[in-house]
């Protein structure tokens, strides 16, 4: 035990101990194998955040140079920089919504191999789906790692973002103030959308951080019973070996003594 460190290094050396030993070290496979998939979905739920976040800045910027189109009072240059402007911004937020995390897209649900939307014959189309992969993150709790990007573009709306800023760009070039203010209105909802899907994604932050923190725990838990069953405690084991070794000692002198023999014990 002392040279080993361990204290049983067969089944032989405490059968139930052995059983027992065995079953931490399945309990903590399984802790280590939740915790691989909760540090994967963390990374994908962070860059899908980061994502959501920009996607808001630029629905609050198109907004902003929306309001600055209206009126009467703004020249034609003016709107036409507008509406460059805001067709920039579509852009952007198509490329937001397609963003990819180890080649698969965020926004497509589970159809992850095939980017979120496209312009096929003039018209933005949806290529996902609007199912979502999902992750154990421990015992009970599970978290998406994709995201239906239809929910978060268009909802319920009749038409998605990407139309209605196309929409409100030629609104803007053409001074109608009432097509703007009902342009500023998808664009509003538009950006409610994509509040509340960060909102959820939050709570699935919120999860996985407290998953990590359980994980942690209970492995920290576990290994400590491991180790009592398996490993030696030194300090005792020492102990034992040096009293077994002063009784070895004590007993091999015995012997001696008892079998030495002088000259007159040979010639009796």
């Amino acid at each position: 035990q002392v040279s080993s460190g361990k204290r049983i290094n067969g089944a032989g050396d405490d059968p139930r101990g052995t059983q027992q030993a065995i079953a931490e070290r399945s309990t903590l496979n399984g802790i280590d194998a939740y915790t691989k998939a909760n540090d994967a979905a963390a990374t994908r739920l962070a860059s899908a955040d980061y994502v959501l976040t920009g996607y808001s800045d630029k629905l609050t910027s198109a907004i902003t140079t929306a309001l600055s189109a209206q009126g009467t009072q703004i020249n034609a240059a003016a709107r036409a920089s507008s509406a460059q402007t805001l067709r920039s911004l579509r852009q952007a937020l198509v490329s937001d919504l397609n963003t990819t995390f180890n080649g698969n897209y965020l926004f497509s649900g589970t159809n992850s191999n095939t980017a979120a939307y496209a312009q096929v014959a003039g018209t933005w189309t949806y290529q996902g789906n609007a199912d979502t992969a999902q992750v154990d993150v421990e015992a009970g709790r599970t978290v998406s790692v994709s995201f239906n990007g239809q929910a978060i573009a268009q909802g319920s709306d009749t038409t998605d973002v990407f139309t209605a800023l196309d929409t409100l760009a030629t609104a803007v070039e053409n001074g109608d103030n009432a097509g703007i203010s009902t342009g500023l209105d998808a664009l509003q909802r538009a950006f409610d959308r994509a509040q509340r899907a960060q909102a959820l994604l939050g709570t699935d932050e919120q999860g996985v951080d407290a998953a990590q923190v359980r994980l942690s725990a209970l492995r920290t838990a576990s290994d400590n019973r491991r180790s009592k069953l398996e490993d030696v405690n030194m300090a005792e084991a020492v102990t034992r070996l040096q009293q077994a070794d002063t009784a070895y000692r004590a007993a091999l002198g015995a012997v001696s003594s008892a079998e030495r023999q002088s000259l007159l014990d040979y010639l009796r």
